[in-house]
């Protein structure tokens, strides 16, 4: 794949892209093929054809398998992906669709706790906090609470099962003689809520208070953004991988809001292709395909039971995944974004991007990163 540019820390980094211009065009045969009802033996040379003609010569059989299943053609969709179950996402999406018999999720994401509890304890996930805590531990050394106040309030937006919180507070009571803290919950799964504030109320040494608001950040309420600014001053707002729920044209009014509330916010997030892409083009599936693949691979060589990693896989991944490729834009669910969309979208929500830290990379492309933003409002 094509390489592109950009300046992370003051360092040149270059990372695969997903599909270019040259490939696109190739692989939009096989769309062409599907739309024009072409029979299977059809679509299958046509892969074998196009495969010499592109970068990556295993996924005109992922495509055709992906836009096959959008077609309500299942038996054919994992017939061509069995051709190709070399490639983890193939594989797992064949065994789904004989499973199931339906291009569909299987489930609510977060509708239960297990699933995210499988992810949380993959390398991956590990590798992805280690990175972000770090960053953290880096912006709480030269960023103290204010005022001297040892009684904090941070804001965490999708706290999850509270894992990630929990190692960020024990790093912040190591640095500074925090005394109690205020944790205001931002969480659209009322399970994942409660499942974090009992996880922080078992876990941490000192008194902590809660303000819980259920519900995705892009709607909560003028009275409930007038509650969370009761708490302030707020020393950070902390998002892991929890922004990318709302397209681009969200994302911006929606920073603007949080610009008003804390002068930090140390967002983290998946450097994947999924907002801005048309549904059923190469470069939506090919993101979506490779970049959930390596998460799915790496599920399936955690210690969890088979049980709780096809649970993981289907009632999480999967259901991630076939929302995003099998919806348009506006029901896609999750956008994950490219770091230079994520600096663009900061700036104009009224922050400025003070550093951007990678958490994870594969082979010089970041996976995941950390970006550490300063609001323009209240500085």
């Amino acid at each position: 794949m094509p390489q592109c540019m950009y300046s992370v820390r003051g360092k040149s980094w270059y990372l695969l892209m997903f599909i270019d211009r040259t490939d696109s065009e190739q692989l939009n045969q096989i769309q062409q093929a599907v739309n024009d009802r072409a029979d299977l033996d059809k679509i299958i040379e046509l892969c074998k054809t196009i495969s010499h003609q592109v970068k990556d010569r295993q996924f005109p059989l992922t495509y055709a398998g992906i836009l096959l299943a959008s077609a309500h053609r299942i038996s054919e969709a994992i017939s061509v992906l069995k051709l190709g179950v070399d490639r983890t996402f193939n594989q797992v999406l064949a065994d789904y669709l004989i499973e199931t018999q339906a291009f569909a999720p299987a489930a609510t994401a977060f509708a239960e706790t297990t699933p995210y509890d499988v992810w949380t304890q993959t390398d991956l996930y590990q590798s992805q906090m280690s990175g972000t805590l770090k960053a953290i531990a880096n912006f709480a050394r030269r960023t103290p609470p204010p005022a001297v106040n040892y009684h904090p309030t941070i804001i965490d937006i999708g706290p999850g099962n509270g894992t990630l919180l929990i190692e960020i507070i024990k790093q912040l009571l190591a640095l500074y003689p925090i005394e109690s803290i205020h944790l205001i919950l931002i969480e659209q799964s009322p399970e994942m809520l409660a499942a974090a504030q009992k996880y922080c109320q078992a876990s941490l040494i000192i008194p902590i208070t809660f303000t819980p608001i259920c519900c995705r950040i892009q709607e909560i309420e003028p009275h409930q953004w007038a509650i969370i600014k009761e708490q302030q001053p707020i020393w950070f707002v902390n998002a892991s991988l929890s922004l990318h729920h709302m397209p681009k044209e969200i994302k911006v009014p929606t920073m603007a809001m949080l610009a008003n509330l804390s002068t930090y916010c140390l967002l983290s997030d998946a450097h994947y292709n999924h907002d801005l892409p048309e549904k059923d083009t190469p470069e939506l599936i090919y993101s979506v395909t490779e970049n959930y693949g390596f998460v799915i691979k790496d599920v399936l060589k955690s210690l969890a039971s088979e049980t709780d990693k096809k649970l993981c896989i289907n009632n999480f991944l999967l259901t991630e995944a076939i929302n995003i490729i099998k919806n348009d834009r506006p029901e896609r669910g999750d956008y994950h974004t490219l770091i230079g969309e994520w600096q663009e979208i900061a700036n104009r929500g009224q922050w400025e991007v003070i550093e951007t830290t990678p958490t994870v990379s594969l082979s010089e492309r970041p996976f995941t990163f950390t970006m550490e933003l300063k609001s323009k409002l209240l500085t």
